[in-house]
């Protein structure tokens, strides 16, 4: 009999989980429909049980992962190289050189998934803080980060190459672009798997993997400064430019969206 309740501990601690869990969703309605919660709150409270959805979160992600397990399987080492060159400058170089139709195919399908895994992101953060530009929510407002991003990916690319025809220089501009766009794959590449432990766990620990997930955003940002120091000194050009090049193309951007989101909010 003892081996059997042992047996049976494990099982009825899960069912006590699922229960309290339940119970927990009740309670959150049924205290917005007795009015102990404000209206107001007791509808933002709903919204974002609405919101995130785990229906719609699961398979979202559930596709995002396969899509990178078929990169990983598909790809193999030509993947393992962009990942190595952003740590080895001599990598990203001869890569840029190599310039494979293997190669530039693997860019394009890792550049979606920076899009899509980085829109989520963004998603999660505005969600967490309250952030709804445009008045945008849900799924509108994941359109809305997904737009922006591809909007300011490709407006970069044609400033880059209107500055290399301008200065002549154009060959040395967009392998600077392309270094810089290499971490743009690996923050891909890494929140993925951290955004599945954002979604699925709760409390203090979600708030681990939360702030993990920033972290390693804004580590792989630093290792992209890095590296645009790095190529000044290894392809002669000057730190001045490079500073200019930093203020108009990296941080300015940057304090326009902040002011116009300021703006709207």
């Amino acid at each position: 009999m003892s081996g059997q309740d042992s047996t049976m501990m494990p099982f009825t601690d899960t069912l006590d989980a699922v229960k309290d869990t339940l119970s927990q969703s009740v309670f959150d309605l049924s205290v917005v429909a007795e009015g102990i919660v404000p209206v107001e709150g007791g509808l933002n409270l709903v919204e974002k049980m609405q919101i995130f959805n785990p229906v719609w979160l699961f398979i979202y992600l559930f596709i995002l992962l396969g899509f990178f397990a078929w990169i990983r399987l598909y790809y193999g080492n030509i993947l393992i190289q962009t990942v190595q060159a952003s740590a080895n400058f001599q990598v990203a170089n001869r890569m840029f050189k190599d310039n494979s139709q293997l190669q530039n195919q693997l860019d394009k399908i890792l550049y979606a998934l920076y899009f899509l895994s980085m829109a989520f992101l963004l998603f999660i953060v505005e969600e967490e803080v309250e952030l709804t530009p445009n008045n945008q929510n849900g799924i509108l407002l994941y359109l809305f980060n997904l737009a922006l991003l591809v909007g300011i990916f490709f407006g970069r690319i044609v400033v880059i190459n209107l500055a290399g025809l301008l200065f002549n220089r154009i060959r040395i501009f967009r392998e600077y672009l392309y270094n810089m766009f290499i971490f743009n794959k690996l923050i891909g590449m890494i929140i993925l798997p951290l955004l599945l432990f954002v979604v699925y766990t709760s409390g203090v620990l979600r708030g681990v993997f939360f702030w993990l997930t920033m972290f390693s955003v804004a580590l792989v940002v630093m290792m992209r400064l890095f590296r645009s120091v790095i190529f000044s000194f290894k392809k002669d050009v000057s730190l001045f430019y490079m500073f200019l090049y930093l203020c108009a193309l990296e941080i300015a951007p940057l304090v326009l969206l902040y002011k116009w989101l300021e703006g709207i909010l």
